[in-house]
């Protein structure tokens, strides 16, 4: 039909905040961005399904259902079968856990071809015709499903760092003479060396031992001034030669196994810090991604090629947290890391048909996780520190306009787009644990133990706290004597006999308690704050209206206002608070859709599916139940319109056939 989308293309950005990216175009930024805003259409009010995490919200983009229906109902599952607490989950990253079918799964089955790159659960890939890269983590290589806590694995090595110095979990050595180093550059004053152990940190695979070799000298008499990255002490093998400061190319190498193999690996170096006299030395590694074993069909990864970008597993965030390195490094990282996406994206929509694409960029939620904080002034009264933050927030989104940019320039005009968020995020609020509520309303007991020092993880403090929340308590629950169980975002269980392993509420009760659940959440007032942290909370049976029921849920479910707690999850999709909001982002831009209109009625992400399978005839995914976004197209009525002239086409021919041979001036013979 004229005037609607052949192709369809999905650009998912983690966590991107509409709001804040509208401020950058006021102020002259982001081309890109405006294109698809201003040339499309806008949604004003996306609201995002609860709980507001990834996990389940890209499975609801590209399924069209809510969490109840495909099943992943939070960042992590329960295990079944254990006592509902946080020492029996794990992280839901496999397309194997989600209930519903994915869009691309339907259109491979009508024999549309689709390209799905780094999107979160959809490993394994179930199409027989389509693209795959990546998709069981966040960045490709990075392995999650069935993963306790926050922790990932990495195919061959995560970020590692190199020092001299007292940096947690970093591979520390110190520098000597260079008495027996090789081939050593002849205006090499006074050179020293340091031999380091990698460590191979949540490696995936069996890495046999390996050591590399640091040599730093001064090369102009003035102080130690570079830093050569060697496998041997030989120069000849160096894997990169730096400056104070310098990132490296793109390093690929190869990583002996245990089992006697070999895997190809790339990553980037940056010396981080050389002081004058060597004392102070800091060499940051990025994770080594393995350039094979991440995409379906298993040959594809040797079309990709990405000069500067690289898989960047876990965008830098642990090590900007532990302190290795600095803000404009952990930028830089993501910079990589998106550059990276955007080599993928137009090498494989450039050199094969395709009918779908979807793809995922996480840089904007690791930011967030490191920066909004900073950003807002209800809670960092430091303006040098607001400003870095807010420097960085646009070097940051600068690097998705490009990546939206280089995606746009491959693409024809029969291609529609929708740019889309999974969430938006708050700064950190005030620290809630949902086991005070409990315990001070008698449906929890904790065991009293010994009060561990607080542990601080430098200027990402919160952070860190915010990935170990609740999975290790100060004061565990003593599951025999209690009532009620917290687990993962947003639940709370009732420790129900016959069902749960430690149960010892009797089923006839179940109710009872869980009202008594209810009352307790809504009527405790933290007590630093003087505020009640519990914006919402609802019996399974009446969480439906949230989207969440089945057996994936817990037997309540909380809110909590946001200005308490992490800065999304277990905070409502409407929420704003300070330079924060929960809203997503939602843009429709190509043929068939309007220009330049903003939408302000509800929109969500269940109605993408929808919209797309409208727009291009696709057969509906079996349980989708999202909605046509009929505001956002030129001509609403189009369909109707169609089956309309369709009919009188119809009726046209029809009324041919029936009068044969004879003119329709003819007259009718009698008989």
């Amino acid at each position: 039909m004229a005037n609607t989308p052949k192709k369809f293309a999905v650009i998912g950005l983690d966590c991107a905040l509409p709001h804040l990216i509208e401020q950058h175009i006021r102020e002259g930024h982001l081309p890109t961005f405006k294109k698809l805003i201003e040339g499309g259409v806008f949604s004003e009010n996306c609201l995002v399904p609860y709980p507001t995490i990834t996990p389940p919200n890209w499975a609801s983009i590209a399924t069209g259902a809510w969490p109840g229906t495909h099943g992943v109902t939070d960042f992590h599952a329960h295990i079944p079968g254990t006592i509902p607490n946080n020492e029996n989950i794990v992280q839901s990253f496999s397309s194997e856990r989600c209930q519903a079918e994915y869009l691309w799964d339907a259109a491979d089955k009508a024999g549309k071809k689709c390209v799905v790159l780094n999107y979160p659960g959809s490993w394994p890939s179930k199409m027989k015709n389509g693209i795959m890269v990546g998709g069981s983590g966040l960045s490709v290589s990075e392995m999650r499903d069935g993963m306790p806590g926050m922790g990932a694995k990495s195919m061959v090595c995560a970020d590692a760092l190199i020092t001299n110095g007292l940096y947690p979990s970093a591979i520390k050595g110190n520098f000597e003479p260079a008495l027996d180093w090789k081939n050593v550059p002849d205006n090499a004053g006074d050179p020293l060396f340091m031999s380091a152990k990698l460590k191979f940190a949540a490696s995936l695979a069996k890495p046999a031992e390996t050591i590399w070799h640091v040599l730093v000298y001064q090369s102009t008499g003035d102080g130690y001034d570079t830093a050569v990255l060697s496998t041997s002490k030989d120069c000849k093998d160096a894997l990169c030669t730096l400056k104070r400061g310098e990132w490296s190319p793109r390093i690929i190498t190869n990583i002996k196994m245990t089992d006697g193999s070999q895997v190809e690996v790339f990553f980037r170096c940056k010396l981080v810090e050389l002081s004058d006299d060597a004392e102070d030395f800091r060499l940051y590694i990025t994770s080594m991604g393995a350039t094979s074993g991440w995409c379906q069909p298993p040959e594809i990864y040797k079309e990709i090629e990405s000069k500067d970008g690289i898989f960047a597993t876990g965008g830098g965030v642990l090590g900007y947290a532990l302190e290795w390195f600095d803000l404009d490094t952990f930028v830089e990282i993501g910079g990589f890391y998106t550059q990276w996406l955007s080599d993928a994206a137009t090498t494989l929509l450039t050199k094969h048909e395709w009918d779908l694409f979807f793809m995922h960029a996480h840089s904007p939620d690791w930011s967030y996780h490191m920066i909004l904080t900073d950003m807002d002034p209800n809670v960092t009264k430091d303006e040098a520190r607001r400003k870095a933050a807010w420097d960085a927030h646009l070097r940051i989104y600068q690097a998705q306009d490009k990546l939206l940019s280089d995606i746009l320039a491959v693409l024809d005009k029969d291609t529609a787009v929708i740019l889309v968020s999974d969430h938006g995020a708050v700064a950190d609020g005030a620290a809630f644990n949902p086991y005070d509520c409990l315990a001070k309303a008698g449906l929890a007991e904790l065991t009293k133990t010994e009060k561990k020092d607080k542990v601080e993880f430098g200027r990402a403090a919160h952070f860190m706290g915010e990935i170990t929340r609740g999975y290790e308590a100060a004061n565990k629950p003593d599951y025999k004597k209690c009532k009620a169980l917290a687990q993962r975002t947003c639940y709370i269980y009732v420790n129900l006999k016959g069902r749960d392993p430690e149960g010892i509420v009797d089923p006839a009760d179940y109710e009872k308690v869980q009202q008594q659940i209810i009352d307790a959440m809504y009527t405790y007032v933290d007590p630093v704050t003087g505020k009640r942290p519990v914006s919402l909370c609802l019996t399974k049976q009446d969480a439906r209206i949230l989207g969440l029921y089945g057996d994936h849920v817990g037997d309540v479910v909380y809110a909590l206002y946001p200005w308490f707690s992490g800065q999304h999850g277990m905070i409502l999709p409407a929420a704003k608070w300070g330079v924060g909001d929960l809203r997503g982002l939602l843009t429709f831009t190509g043929p068939g859709f309007k220009k330049g209109a903003r939408l302000t009625r509800n929109t969500s992400l269940i109605d993408i599916v929808p919209t797309i399978c409208y727009m291009m005839d696709l057969p509906l995914p079996e349980q989708a139940e999202g909605a046509v976004v009929y505001q956002a197209l030129k001509n609403p009525n189009m369909k109707a319109e169609e089956i309309a002239k369709l009919k009188s086409g119809l009726a046209r021919m029809e009324t041919a056939l029936q009068r044969g041979e004879r003119q329709p001036w003819d007259k009718h013979e009698c008989a």
